[in-house]
């Protein structure tokens, strides 16, 4: 039997939860998604509300495309939601699935509306003939266009998860007077079950925290609309970061159900991309990583996200240094590791030291894994510590640096920190002349 969501029409980032059964249409722009929030009381019997499942199939009218989103619950009363993100312009329609009744058979439908925001930018994907170039869709059809990321270093989410002013004050200067096109968040660990918290992952909370979802939306969204990017690491090394501390194991369900709230909740959002961590060799295997890609991938729905990890290609135990990726050699773990997934899903994330990388080491990197973007994942810091030989030694190093990187299309992190205890990266003093080298890529 057909039935059919009450919903309600609203135009911008996402709707509310008012309900109106007269209506069946939902309008968005074009590069934001839309929510369908329905209430749905007695859907946990029996299981977790945070494990009700269920899945919606949209096609797009004109083109018969397809995308696919999972359901996720809000977080309060007996509210789940299914999302969705205008990716293409024009009428959607989507059918959901669930063993639950009242979530099952429903008939929705979405009009992607032309974007009020010229500057605003969609999902990524890989460009046909550049499998390298780091892209993503721009401009009132959907196209495809490359855009290399250049990310600044931003705050660790707990200092302001509930303060988006602060966030979008951040980027704005970021973004507005220095001229990086994307934001890079710290390792998250912890912080998807408490979102405050960088206590260990032994015993933390079962479910998802909202708040942490919530933010990671406002800041990929932030980015999307100055056409920008936002990389972030879900897990790192330690207590807190490495997942298979957690209650079950990496696999366990306490992190099954995390990949489904990633994907249900972040995948129709625009924006992001994703790595497993830093120096991934260290603390974890094959197995761990090819598990965590392969269980998280899939569920993305066809909304195009580039997942990896940052390898450093450590050949010499546990953090010794040299490292081989720094002096331009690229080892048969690191490159198996890096492809893992096919090149349009997974990009290469590899540790660079930018005093000690050459050109011509760079381009190594490149012909090593040629069928996918790249990305030199440690942060190229402007800082005063113990690690000198990996840092730029001057505010102008920067300005080298960049176009460096970014003119090969090797996407790359920076910041500066020189001791003002400020969150995320410190205030350049030369940032003019950052933004102008910046607008000067070759994109």
């Amino acid at each position: 039997m057909k039935r059919i969501a009450t919903i309600v029409v609203v135009l911008g980032l996402c709707c509310g939860n008012n309900l109106a059964a007269a209506q069946t249409l939902k309008v968005v722009e074009l590069y934001r998604w839309v929510d369908f929030a329905i209430e749905a009381p007695g859907a946990a019997s029996g299981i977790d509300l945070w494990d009700v499942e269920g899945s919606c199939v949209w096609t797009h009218e004109a083109s018969g495309r397809q995308r696919s989103s999972t359901l996720w619950y809000s977080g309060s009363g007996d509210v789940y939601v299914y999302r969705f993100g205008g990716s293409f312009p024009g009428r959607w329609k989507g059918r959901t699935k669930s063993r639950v009744s009242a979530l099952d058979g429903l008939e929705l439908a979405v009009e992607v509306v032309p974007s009020v925001n010229p500057k605003r930018t969609g999902w990524s994907g890989q460009l046909p003939g550049a499998p390298t170039a780091w892209a993503h869709q721009r401009g009132a059809e959907g196209d495809l266009a490359k855009r290399t990321p250049v990310l600044i270093m931003m705050p660790e989410l707990r200092s302001w998860h509930d303060d988006p002013e602060g966030m979008r004050s951040f980027v704005a200067e970021f973004n507005d007077h220095h001229g990086f096109n994307g934001g890079h968040l710290s390792t998250v660990g912890r912080g998807w079950f408490q979102v405050d918290s960088t206590d260990d992952l032994d015993n933390a909370p079962a479910a998802p925290d909202v708040r942490t979802f919530d933010a990671i939306e406002a800041a990929a969204s932030e980015w999307s609309e100055r056409g920008g990017w936002l990389h972030l690491w879900m897990w790192g090394k330690g207590d807190s970061g490495d997942f298979s501390n957690l209650p079950g194991g990496f696999n366990g369900p306490q992190s099954r159900r995390l990949h489904r709230y990633v994907a249900a909740r972040l995948g129709p959002v625009p924006g992001w991309s994703m790595g497993i961590g830093w120096d991934v060799e260290f603390w974890a295997d094959e197995t761990k990583v090819k598990w965590w890609l392969d269980a998280l991938i899939p569920r993305l729905g066809g909304w195009h996200h580039w997942i990896g990890h940052r390898y450093s290609d450590s050949d010499i135990g546990q953090g010794h240094d040299p490292e081989p990726a720094n002096q331009g050699r690229y080892l048969d773990r690191g490159i198996r590791w890096n492809t893992l997934r096919p090149g349009n899903e997974q990009y290469a994330g590899w540790e660079h030291w930018s005093s000690m990388t050459s050109n011509a080491e760079i381009d190594a990197g490149l012909a090593a894994v040629p069928d996918r973007p790249m990305m030199s994942e440690d942060r190229f810091r402007r800082r005063e510590g113990r690690w000198p030989q990996k840092d730029l030694g001057s505010d102008d190093a920067i300005l080298a640096e960049i176009p460096r990187w970014a003119n090969r299309g090797v996407a790359a992190i920076y910041g500066r920190s020189l001791g003002s205890g400020a969150g995320g990266s410190e205030v350049w003093p030369n940032h003019a002349a950052i933004k102008a080298v910046i607008e000067s890529l070759d994109e």
